[in-house]
């Protein structure tokens, strides 16, 4: 079960040149950190235009985690000579689920037999909704959902109270 769910943001950046530089910069943060990307570099065949586009998802700080890439990017294209434009679409914020919903969700499943753990969710939930991860165990908890009095499924293995 998930404690928490991650924010997510689109980004995309790109750096463009009048000649090809002999090395291009790589744009990509470090893996490491307390964000996750799923960012990917896309050199044009000429050489003089490099898009960086993906996705950037943090449990809290999203705004920390977008800075953090956009410095990343725009170094590489100060030091290079590149001209940079950037864009980020905020898709979802990072947010709590409310904890007396997830122990209450969580006692349900335990005495139902099902094994319980609590987690951050890295995928964006909508509002109003809990996150559950189901490691081959999808189809008895659907069931167990849809035969509860207190939860009901919203298609997507979320549940709303």
């Amino acid at each position: 079960m998930a404690t928490r769910a991650a924010g997510l943001a689109d980004f995309r950046a790109v750096l463009e040149w009048d000649e090809a530089p002999r090395h291009p910069p790589s744009c990509l943060p470090d893996p490491a950190g307390p964000f996750r990307h799923d960012l990917e570099e896309s050199l044009s065949p000429c050489g003089t235009r490099l898009e960086v586009r993906g996705s950037v998802r943090a449990l809290t700080g999203l705004g920390g985690a977008l800075e953090r890439v956009m410095r990343r990017v725009s170094g590489a294209a100060a030091v290079s000579g590149a001209v940079l434009e950037m864009r980020v679409l905020r898709e979802a914020p990072p947010r709590g689920f409310r904890p007396d919903l997830v122990q209450a969700l969580a006692a349900d499943l335990w005495r139902a037999g099902f094994r319980v753990r609590l987690a951050p969710c890295w995928d964006p939930v909508k509002d109003g909704g809990l996150a559950l991860g189901v490691r081959g165990e999808e189809e008895g908890l659907r069931e167990f959902l849809r035969e509860h009095p207190r939860w009901s499924l919203d298609g997507r293995l979320g549940v709303d109270p």
